[in-house]
């Protein structure tokens, strides 16, 4: 080392790139001190060669000359994947990190997709393809999914969408088209490859072989043998909706089953409350996020650990307006409507909201008095002001286009989205006498049409078909475990409800642990 001079120079070449630096500055970087140590030919030549986001590099090598960075979100994941590669301080590794988890948005997509790998260091393609996957449907119902190019849109669309039909990959697509048709149809014939049509309803792929544009676009889409083996259309993407029951084992242990939408029992875990999970909104595609007891609660599982946050109220109020904000659209988060309601509390002052989930938007519902309200894709301010829980007066659901609200009064109430708020009185006078409102839970389920309600302490599952307009009973969930003394154990059930999760990211975390 003694050989080099301070003011030798080193040539670093980068694709069409080159840049002189100082050695003397260049050598504080672990990975060029280990390299212009030794005998190697970029020591003696006094030049390296590499490959890598030339923007990004760039930067690096100006922050080594300078001190100085400027961090966008174009370059966000290349700059932190250089310095970890480089072996550089931290210092830059976790200011990447907080630009990115405290700006992204859905907007970003367009300029993040291109940066990540499936080992890049911020965040990998498998995180983000989780989120792109469970947050679609909300995705494509704002204006920014209009604005996105056409790479982005087919990196999107081929991915393993949680979705209730490919219909909605197809809507998607024709929405995206429709928007700018002339400079768009082109794009049509190569963007209808991405929808998996053999998971298509029959009537369904009637319905969309008859749309013009499709019919302009000379594609014909080639089915699989539905009742044979080898389908290639990969995964049903409709199928990733499931249901989850939550039982408490003891003061701060959890069971939670995963269960199909038959009931058929897919995953039995333990796990453990872990209060330091972290809350980043992209998260591991191992982690999922469950809203339940009405969009008042959520938790956080990590299936790889075994562990779970459970987030209150007003955590999970934080939480979920920082959600909101990540994927919702400005233009759309005006909508709201009220409605009056003879005595639907047993209060007259009684108070209550929830932040409820449903296909393409995420809906603020309240309850106050004789007053029902709802604000589709809420803002902030709307959250701040509307979202109280001084009590449990009734619980909620949304189902298709309608929000049903269960009262104190045991009476159910569908308020139709798309007429207003127009809403109807739904009776259940058959089952009324099984039904206590403090022991009950509310749920629905798109891909069965089923708004369902539970009794908590029998665990008896009751359903109102919004298609037949008939209550029917379900059964019961006979769930005893054995105790270490050989006894049968029932556990306290505090939450059933039903969505979207990838199995295929539960099932590996859960062989992992079995096979360790």
């Amino acid at each position: 080392m003694d050989t080099l001079k301070n003011d030798d120079k080193l040539t670093v070449i980068n694709r069409s790139s080159q840049y002189l630096i100082s050695k003397k500055l260049i050598l504080k970087v672990p990975y060029f001190e280990k390299m212009l140590s030794h005998d190697s030919l970029e020591s003696t030549e006094s030049k390296v060669e590499l490959d890598f986001d030339e923007k990004a590099l760039k930067l690096i090598l100006h922050r080594i000359e300078h001190g100085y960075i400027f961090i966008e979100m174009d370059c966000v994941i290349n700059l932190c994947t250089i310095a970890d590669y480089f072996g550089m301080d931290n210092h830059l590794i976790n200011e990447c990190l907080t630009h990115f988890h405290d700006n992204f948005s859905i907007e970003h997509l367009p300029v993040i997709i291109p940066q990540v790998t499936s080992t890049s260091k911020l965040i990998n393609s498998g995180t983000l393809n989780a989120f792109i996957c469970r947050y679609f449907t909300k995705i494509v119902n704002t204006s920014v999914w209009l604005d996105y190019p056409i790479e982005t849109i087919e990196y999107i669309c081929a991915l393993d969408l949680m979705i209730y039909s490919e219909v909605k990959v197809f809507d998607s697509i024709m929405k995206w088209v429709k928007s700018k048709p002339d400079s768009r149809k082109s794009y049509l014939k190569n963007l209808l490859k991405s929808i998996r049509w053999c998971h298509l309803e029959d009537k369904d792929l009637a319905k969309i072989k008859e749309n013009i544009y499709v019919k302009s676009s000379d594609f014909d889409p080639k089915l699989c043998c539905r009742d044979k083996s080898g389908c290639n259309c990969s995964t049903d993407r409709t199928k990733q909706k499931y249901f989850i029951a939550i039982e408490k084992l003891d003061a701060t242990n959890l069971r939670v089953k995963v269960l199909d939408k038959n009931f058929f029992l897919l995953v039995n875990q333990a796990i453990q409350s872990d209060e330091s999970m972290p809350l980043k909104l992209i998260h591991d595609e191992h982690v999922s996020d469950v809203f339940f007891d009405s969009g008042r609660k959520m938790i956080r599982i990590d299936w790889k650990q075994k562990k779970y946050r459970l987030l209150e109220a007003a955590t999970f109020q934080s939480h979920f307006t920082k959600c909101l904000m990540l994927i919702s659209d400005e233009q759309k988060r005006q909508e709201h409507y009220a409605v009056k309601i003879n005595n639907p509390l047993n209060s007259e002052q009684a108070s209550e909201s929830s932040l409820l989930e449903a296909d393409d938007k995420f809906i603020l519902v309240r309850f106050y008095g004789k007053q029902f309200k709802y604000w589709a894709m809420p803002t902030d301010e709307n959250i701040r002001s509307h979202f109280w829980l001084k009590g449990r007066s009734c619980l909620g659901t949304v189902l298709d286009n309608n929000i049903y609200m269960l009262t104190d009064r045991l009476e159910l109430i569908q308020f139709k989205i798309d007429r207003k708020c127009e809403f109807e009185r739904i009776e259940f006078e058959k089952y009324r006498e099984k039904f206590y409102s403090d022991s009950l839970l509310l749920t629905s389920n798109l891909t069965n049409d089923k708004v369902i309600i539970i009794e908590k302490s029998t665990k008896e599952l009751f359903c109102y078909n919004v298609k037949t307009e008939k209550w029917s009973s379900m059964g019961r969930i006979s769930n005893c475990d054995s105790g270490s003394d050989g006894k049968t154990k029932s556990h306290d059930l505090i939450a059933f409800t039903s969505t979207f999760l990838s199995m295929d990211a539960i099932k590996a975390c859960l062989n992992m642990n079995s096979n360790e």
